[in-house]
């Protein structure tokens, strides 16, 4: 019996590792999500234009180019396109993944792919702040096994917006106590269109 639990606790464990890149101990920190979120004004394109790891989950690993697309299905239901580019190990091949997302409270959603191997199903995504018409801070927390995966992730609705757009959504991080230092830029250069 114990060792059906201990196995657990190590798969739980594992999880969090293939799923995260910024491990901390303990549950996951307060931060403050955008109070008067308006899911209508959300939809959209945006692109992805740093974040706090390297993948979100398989399908994100090894991407450049990536970018979403929100559409509204219901008043709290809204469908995901996620896309990019493969680096890895075949150079430019299009990849992409759809979700369906719940709006659970104001600012806070939950995704589930159900096309990806490997993803967990209700993954928060938290919407820190946004001004609709430049950029998006979303940030995703979950802890297994006393340790919280923390995912941070810039998007802006240019592909090269500027410098002021990007001091607003890290002003959101500092705000929220979130590190700005280990935001990793998102390859956007040489992009192709899916065929």
């Amino acid at each position: 019996m114990h060792s059906c639990t201990a196995l657990a606790v190590l798969l739980n464990a594992l999880i969090g590792v293939i799923n995260c890149q910024t491990l901390n101990m303990g549950r996951c920190p307060t931060v403050d999500v955008k109070k008067d979120f308006d899911l209508t004004k959300y939809v959209g394109t945006w692109y992805e234009n740093s974040k706090n790891r390297r993948y979100w989950f398989i399908m994100d690993s090894g991407l450049k180019c990536a970018s979403e697309t929100y559409t509204l299905d219901g008043n709290d239901t809204i469908l995901v396109h996620n896309k990019g580019q493969r680096v890895l190990p075949i150079t430019g091949r299009f990849v992409s993944a759809k979700g369906v997302g719940k709006l659970v409270s104001p600012g806070k959603l939950e995704f589930t792919f159900k096309d990806s191997p490997f993803s967990p199903e209700n993954v928060p995504y938290w919407v820190l702040d946004t001004d609709y018409t430049n950029y998006a801070v979303v940030w995703s927390c979950s802890t297994r096994a006393r340790v919280n995966a923390q995912i941070t992730w810039i998007l802006t609705r240019e592909i090269k917006p500027d410098p002021s757009v990007l001091r607003a959504a890290m002003d959101v991080l500092s705000r929220n106590g979130l590190g700005r230092t280990s935001m990793i830029p998102t390859n956007h250069n040489s992009c192709k269109e899916a065929s």
